[in-house]
């Protein structure tokens, strides 16, 4: 029943032998599936899935657990899927969800079981355990608060009637699982950012004087809808001064000619994403315009060169920060003797991120990075003042030789 392609079985499977393989003796891993978040009157906010438990069973519904414990006396209670099977009153509203037969056949976990049986379950089970792992979202961008996850409720009550059993962190070893890119991974990543491409071709002929940016939007989900895709993240579309608002969404104002625009989209198709930037102009722009986006082009090279395996993000940044400082010096935008940091004037945000599941993937920005990985390169350029804001981003695959870049049929200068 889903219109995206789906990745096999065998490929979670796969992620969960590995994960198995992580957890230290007497310790079971539980990874619980999202919840419906409450909306106005009798609505609900738009559904998206634990990247992990996706990541560990595909499984796109809400409200199911899945029970890893390697050391289970019996082969049964080693790896259990726990999912709600739809009754006939959500059949006949919401349509299509997994029942038991086909939460088993996309999982490839053989023992799929009612979540109304989880509890006697977990009765049954705790007494083998000395530890429970469980999957808490640590991204570094969430640091300002948690949301009352079915995981925290479920640590919560394991504190309060067990707190002899260890509650062991399972986003470490997941990032670690998750940062190499399996085969799979890849091929569906590759479309998704071909999807994308195909995306900006449409659009690069409906530039001109007066079309409004909401009008290039609609014409890019037009394209991802068709192609099975829904976009990865709120498309951002910036003309002129606009683009130097880096998480720019309104897209409500009309294009000027001789300005530049700036294009930041990507499809996710099925569970895997892509995320491209180019800035791009509106009929003929001015000598200074062209020489600012040749130079971002030239930063994107050069960034390129820098990336290999065993870098940390951090240290590519600052390679990559240093190369900038000399050439904005260079084009006159920094005196000779500016500090060291004044590039972040005219580059305010990081290098890249890692991509994948998530537009912003898990994995650190501290670690080396590995071979597999996939990467976002995106450096720019933000100059207020002249109306003029650039950012260039491409996905690169971390390879053993340095990297690849995946979105090379998409020309960084793309209509110039």
């Amino acid at each position: 029943m889903l219109r995206y392609p789906s990745l096999p079985p065998a490929f979670f499977r796969r992620n969960r032998e590995r994960l198995a393989g992580q957890l230290s003796s007497g310790t079971a891993a539980i990874i619980f599936a999202n919840e419906p978040l409450p909306g106005e009157a009798d609505t609900t906010l738009p559904f998206q899935q634990n990247s992990n438990y996706l990541y560990l069973t595909g499984i796109e519904t809400p409200g199911g657990l899945l029970w890893l414990y390697p050391e289970a006396p019996v082969e049964e209670m080693r790896e259990v899927l726990f999912i709600q099977p739809p009754s006939p009153e959500k059949r006949l509203w919401e349509g299509w969800s997994y029942d038991i037969e086909e939460a088993r056949e996309r999982s490839g976990v053989q023992h799929v079981r009612p979540l109304s049986e989880w509890n006697t379950f977990w009765r049954r089970m705790v007494s083998r355990v000395q530890a429970i792992a469980l999957d808490f979202n640590e991204h570094d961008r969430q640091t300002q608060g948690y949301l009352p996850t079915p995981a925290h409720r479920f640590a919560r009550r394991l504190q309060t009637e067990l707190p002899g059993h260890r509650i062991v962190r399972l986003a470490p070893i997941l990032a670690q699982l998750r940062m190499v890119k399996s085969p799979e991974e890849l091929s569906l990543m590759r479309e998704a950012i071909q999807i994308t491409i195909e995306a900006y071709h449409l659009l690069l002929p409906l530039l001109r004087e007066g079309i409004m940016e909401y009008e290039l939007e609609a014409e890019l989900l037009r394209h991802f809808v068709r192609r099975r895709a829904v976009p990865a993240f709120s498309p951002i579309i910036g003309g002129a001064e606009r683009a130097c608002i880096l998480h720019y969404t309104h897209n409500s104002q009309p294009l000027r000619a001789g300005t530049l625009v700036l294009i930041d989209i990507g499809a996710r198709l099925g569970t895997h994403c892509a995320d491209l930037t180019r800035t791009l102009p509106v009929g003929e722009i001015s000598p200074t315009a062209e020489k600012y986006l040749r130079w971002v082009a030239d930063v994107q090279r050069y960034a390129q060169q820098q990336l290999r395996p065993g870098i940390s993000i951090e240290a590519w940044y600052k390679e990559v920060a240093a190369y900038m400082q000399e050439g904005l010096k260079a084009l006159g935008l920094l005196p000779s003797d500016a500090p060291p940091e004044a590039y972040k004037r005219y580059f305010p945000h990081g290098l890249g991120h890692f991509l994948g599941i998530d537009v912003h993937d898990v994995g650190s920005r501290y670690d080396p990075i590995p071979v597999g990985a996939v990467i976002t390169c995106e450096p720019g350029l933000y100059v207020p003042n002249e109306g003029i804001g650039i950012r260039i981003e491409n996905d690169l695959l971390v390879t053993e030789n340095g990297c690849e870049n995946l979105s090379a049929d998409l020309p960084d200068l793309l209509g110039v």
